[in-house]
């Protein structure tokens, strides 16, 4: 934890993130004040008051102390400086009210720190209504109904932990006077499980999964994640907007109301698009598309995650002006901490965008490097789940996961892990540990498919023209039928299956498909050597 909780403001990215803001806004931004000071000194020697200072949260990242800290200041303070300081220090200067305090080192200037604190600042101060609470309402947002098939039944409640019950009272409490919920006396009941965040608070779920095997699904459709992250432009700045609790933002029918009751206490009922409804994520993310479509149609929108892009600061500071404005005056509130306003790096979609390109997220990297072999089928489902993540920075990885993929199999005749099995799994985290960042869609340039051919499948990789980084890497394994294939009519499957795969990648330019095959005439002619195949196989 942090040493005597006095310490410095330090390396801007390293170990601290600091957002400087006006005084006027103290009052409208959910932090608390520390009992401990905070030093932050100016470039001519001022110590800010620590009645400025405010600590948001402290992160522990191995041996980094990721400090998220806000200031409050009268003025734009352009002679505040963020460096690095090793711990523990090798002095503990005195505070000119006798307290111990950390002053930090000013011997690495950071360039861009001032811009990124600017940027904060400047979109806080135009809409400090946005963070008086963290649960908005968009008034004239339509009633969605809930379509059900036929009247779903009533669920038992699940038992609830004995120190839970306190925690999901308030949480509950905090709902009703935001007008999420409201009482009622419903025929309907959906249990409710509260789960425990590694802060040992907790949040609420509502199990509907019974309720949405009753319900129709509309055929609204979310953006895919991996298009959207592989398609995605990266300039100099970026920014991510996370919309607060976003689904609680959209009205609910009355007609619709008594399908979410649940019960803890007494019964209660959503006045909002409630969270595990299975139409939920579709109806907001049309909302949210439909928004931005007016304020900035060149933004990005994942559910509730909004990403954009530029190269001038001022462009992009008037970009997001506009979309944190535009929300808010439809009463939709951003989740403050989650934000990131001008970076030149940010988490969008689980993946690290810079302007190198996109890797995988710090957060997923550590979680790789703890892996262990599972000792329950569980946990190996899990595992898969984990790696099919990062798959596309695998070469060959469908063909080496395979023998993981068959202890799952209903059909197996063995499911004994063995030493094998954990050279596999240690060779697949090494790799993804190790993964260089690869690049996005150039919509500017023609699609370059690479295909590579194996035993058991192939994997193909995409590329810009003229860029020698990947986009992605994708395997396939063959089927039964592919497996008695002649070699040309492997390569020809590849290719096949590539190009009508990465079609939406190319944004209508050219595909160019490289092969290992020297020629492909073979496709022309009437049939295939060594094959029983005619050429209008593969001619689409």
């Amino acid at each position: 934890m942090l040493r005597n909780k006095r310490w410095a403001v330090t390396l801007l990215d390293r170990a601290a993130e600091v957002t400087i803001c006006r005084q006027s806004l103290k009052d409208h931004l959910d932090v608390t004040a520390t009992s401990d000071y905070i030093a932050v000194e100016t470039a001519d020697g001022r110590v800010l008051p620590p009645d400025r200072v405010y600590d948001l949260t402290i992160q522990i990242e191995g041996d980094v102390e990721r400090i998220i800290i806000v200031i409050f200041w009268d003025e734009l303070t352009s002679d505040i400086l963020l460096a690095e300081r090793d711990w523990p220090p090798e002095h503990v200067p005195k505070h000119p009210h006798g307290e111990d305090v950390i002053l930090p080192s000013f011997s690495d200037l950071v360039p861009e720190a001032d811009k990124r604190a600017y940027a904060a600042e400047w979109a806080l101060a135009q809409a400090p209504a946005l963070y008086r609470n963290h649960v908005g309402w968009d008034k004239d947002s339509p009633c969605h109904v809930i379509p059900v098939r036929s009247t779903p039944h009533p669920q038992p409640q699940y038992p609830v932990k004995h120190e839970a019950k306190a925690p999901v009272t308030e949480i509950l409490s905090q709902l009703e006077y935001q007008g999420v919920i409201e009482p009622c006396t419903s025929a309907m009941n959906n249990p409710l499980f509260p789960v425990a965040k590694p802060d040992h608070s907790y949040r609420i779920v509502v199990d509907y999964r019974h309720l949405n095997s009753y319900t129709r699904t509309y055929a609204i459709q979310n953006s895919h994640s991996t298009a959207l992250i592989n398609n995605i432009v990266r300039k100099k700045y970026k920014t991510t907007l996370d919309i607060s609790n976003g689904f609680f933002c959209q009205n609910l029918a009355h007609e619709s109301r008594d399908l979410s009751a649940f019960s803890f206490g007494s019964q209660k009922r959503f006045c909002r698009l409630p969270q595990g409804y299975n139409n939920s994520p579709g109806l907001f993310s049309a909302c949210v598309t439909s928004i931005l479509h007016e304020l900035d149609s060149d933004a990005l929108s994942y559910v509730d995650d909004i990403y954009l892009t530029d190269d001038a600061l001022d462009v992009h500071l008037a970009r997001d002006d506009r979309i944190i404005l535009g929300f808010a005056d439809l009463g939709y509130k951003f989740n403050f901490k989650k934000s990131k306003i001008a970076f030149l790096s940010v988490l969008f979609l689980g993946y690290e965008l810079s302007n190198e390109g996109k890797s995988l997220a710090p957060h997923f990297l550590e979680k790789c490097a703890q892996l262990q072999p599972p000792n329950t089928l569980k946990k190996l489902q899990s595992l898969l789940g984990f790696f099919n993540f990062g798959r596309t920075y695998i070469p060959d990885y469908a063909e080496r996961i395979k023998p993981l993929y068959e202890l799952i199999q209903p059909n197996f005749s063995s499911r004994r892990w063995t030493i094998e099995h954990t050279h596999i799994l240690r060779d697949i985290q090494r790799d993804m540990l190790e993964a260089r960042h690869l690049y996005t869609r150039d919509n500017k340039t023609n699609l370059v498919i690479r295909i590579i051919a194996g035993a058991l499948g192939f994997t193909y990789v995409t590329f810009n023209e003229d860029d020698t980084v990947p986009i992605a890497y994708k395997s396939h394994l063959y089927s039964n039928a592919e497996k008695r294939f002649a070699p040309t009519e492997k390569i020809l499957t590849a290719v096949q299956m590539a190009v009508i795969k990465e079609r939406p990648l190319a944004q209508g330019k050219r595909i160019i498909v490289v092969s290992p095959v020297p020629a492909l005439e073979a496709v022309n002619k009437a049939s295939v050597p060594n094959a029983k195949a005619l050429h209008p196989r593969w001619i689409q």
